[in-house]
């Protein structure tokens, strides 16, 4: 039955899920509908499903998902030749709702997570067969899960450019905290499991810079925080912040901020 959302508006709105078997001998057919607003979901734990969607011919097999969007006019069919089970579920994008997660996903998903997508549905159904306090948020965050997990089937790279994306931030983060030690690439490279290049041209991509380029800011922020927190000499504060002399520092600190560091010393004591 129907769950009532705990709290209003939810992105989705649970109309039904069951699960189906079908025993072998026996077939079953659902005749040419649609649903102007429900989208509809099968997986198929055994057999094979036929259908039509849109008067387009499509095979769901064992493992996979089939997906039909609202308004798509569909008839289904379920073979006498061998054992048919899954689940079956509907539900509601609520147009009212201001954060809709797009459903963008093909007809039929061969499912990568088959035992994660199970247990979800099943999760989903005891929700709905026994509601409890917020059920209805419950209702929604599983079936959020559960586009999630076929998303993730469709486009696996997602997966990859999260990796990725994990990796860059974990060096940023060591970055940020021994900027004032002697980095390289080779270095780098090796702690966290890539070659210089692979580092790089992943560290471009993330954040737009070079490692080289993202030390050298890391070095600049610490400088200006130490020039306008502490009275610490220049030659002090660019040893502190990894520079191997005061020229050095100071012809880094000039083209990054536009002044020298007495300037801007100077400048930001008359500010404060």
């Amino acid at each position: 039955m129907p769950l009532v959302s705990d709290v209003s508006p939810q992105p989705f709105i649970f109309h039904s899920i069951h699960s189906f078997t079908i025993p072998k001998g026996h077939s079953q057919r659902q005749a040419l509908h649609r649903h102007p607003e429900t989208v509809e979901m099968l997986l198929v734990l055994e057999g094979q499903i036929e259908c039509q969607l849109d008067h387009k011919p499509y095979a769901v097999p064992t493992g996979a998902a089939l997906l039909i969007c609202p308004d798509t006019w569909h008839e289904l069919e379920f073979a006498a030749s061998e054992q048919q089970s899954g689940y079956s579920l509907s539900f509601i994008r609520n147009r009212s709702s201001s954060q809709v997660p797009e459903t963008d996903l093909p007809p039929v998903v061969p499912v990568s997570d088959l035992n994660g997508l199970r247990t979800l549905l099943a999760q989903l159904q005891m929700e709905s067969a026994q509601p409890q306090l917020n059920s209805g948020q419950m209702a929604c965050h599983l079936i959020e899960l559960i586009l999630l997990l076929l998303s993730r089937s469709v486009n696996p790279n997602n997966a990859i450019s999260l990796s990725n994306l994990a990796i860059i931030q974990e060096i940023r983060h060591f970055m940020e905290e021994n900027h004032c030690r002697s980095l390289s690439l080779d270095g780098l490279g090796h702690r966290f499991g890539l070659t210089k290049y692979q580092l790089a041209r992943l560290f471009k991509q993330q954040t737009g810079m070079s490692p080289l380029q993202y030390i050298i800011s890391c070095r600049i922020d610490t400088a200006k925080q130490l020039l306008i927190s502490t009275k610490s000499p220049i030659a002090v504060i660019a040893r502190d912040t990894g520079y191997k002399s005061t020229t050095q520092f100071q012809a880094a600190f000039k083209k990054a901020v536009g002044m020298t560091p007495r300037h801007y010393r100077l400048e930001s004591s008359a500010k404060g």
